[in-house]
């Protein structure tokens, strides 16, 4: 399932990019209404390729939320599992999938004695249901896959009109590259010079909106804001440019019954090589958000 995954990033990378979720789940849902069609119909082969339609998306929407898909077919028993496939479960474990995200990306946010199935787990539930169904037909849906990857790199490379996504975001990259870190991040946009601090904030909002809903359920460790620092500047600047990204921060962010509160930890190149702190950046520095337990 780990290489599963980084097939289907690569792939997605080399198109342009994620769909935003909830156009993620929609998609989701419309291939699985396709999987009850062609099982209506009686057509193996449209049968087979909805199913891996239906692996593919399901797979983008664990990546998103930077999910261990391995670990979670391995709590389940997926790869020694032995039981029947249904589509009503299929349909069931969509539904469940779309409970979920309805809370962290739309307008129904769960009840307050609701127990929340992370998305990872949901997904999960949801291939398992997928390896059920296809077993008694012979298909190797991993195999499939990856059929499917090179032929939508060959066709639809042009085709959709992608959005930008905060696992996808070079400041990721460049706090990686920074600090060693290998936790499992969302990140804001790239500095760019032609854009005042604040507006750049701005440009971070609804994905950190998004984190702060989602990041405690899903493990998801911190959100990666970087600014521009030179490493000649002064420690009290980057005190100064951090107490300035955390005040508009605080502002923007009111806190809600869906989102939690976060704290704040600054890297930068001023902070000695001793400091678990220190970026080795010679124009950034990070703030990471990390909302507390």
């Amino acid at each position: 399932m780990i290489l599963l995954q980084q097939k289907v990033d690569e792939t997605i990378r080399a198109l342009g990019g994620y769909f935003r979720p909830l156009s993620g789940l929609a998609r989701l849902i419309e291939e699985v209404g396709e999987v009850g069609e062609a099982l209506e119909t009686g057509d193996e082969l449209s049968f087979q390729a909805e199913l891996v339609d239906v692996l593919m998306i399901s797979t983008c929407l664990a990546n998103q939320y930077v999910t261990d898909l391995a670990q979670q077919h391995q709590q389940l028993g997926t790869m020694e599992d032995e039981g029947q496939g249904s589509f009503y479960r299929l349909v069931h474990e969509a539904g469940q999938v779309a409970r979920v995200m309805n809370g962290y990306e739309g307008d129904k946010p769960p009840k307050q004695t609701e127990d929340i199935i992370p998305i990872g787990m949901s997904l999960a539930r949801l291939q398992r249901e997928l390896f059920r169904l296809v077993r008694p037909h012979g298909i190797n849906l991993l195999q499939e896959i990856d059929r499917t990857n090179e032929k939508n790199l060959n066709r639809d490379r042009k085709r959709f009109a992608l959005t930008r996504d905060p696992v996808t975001e070079a400041t990721i990259d460049h706090f990686r590259s920074a600090t060693g870190n290998t936790e499992r991040l969302w990140g804001a946009p790239a500095y760019e010079s032609d854009l005042a601090l604040e507006a750049h904030i701005q440009a971070a909002l609804p994905s950190l909106r998004r984190f702060l809903r989602c990041a405690r359920i899903e493990g998801i460790a911190g959100f990666v804001i970087e600014a521009p620092m030179e490493r000649t500047d002064s420690l009290r600047s980057v005190k100064d440019q951090a107490d300035e990204i955390g005040r508009i921060v605080k502002e923007q962010t009111p806190l809600s019954f869906k989102e939690a509160p976060y704290r704040i930890d600054v890297y930068a190149p001023q902070l000695g090589p001793v400091s678990p702190y220190h970026a080795e950046d010679d124009h950034r520095m990070f703030l990471v958000l990390h909302v507390d337990e």
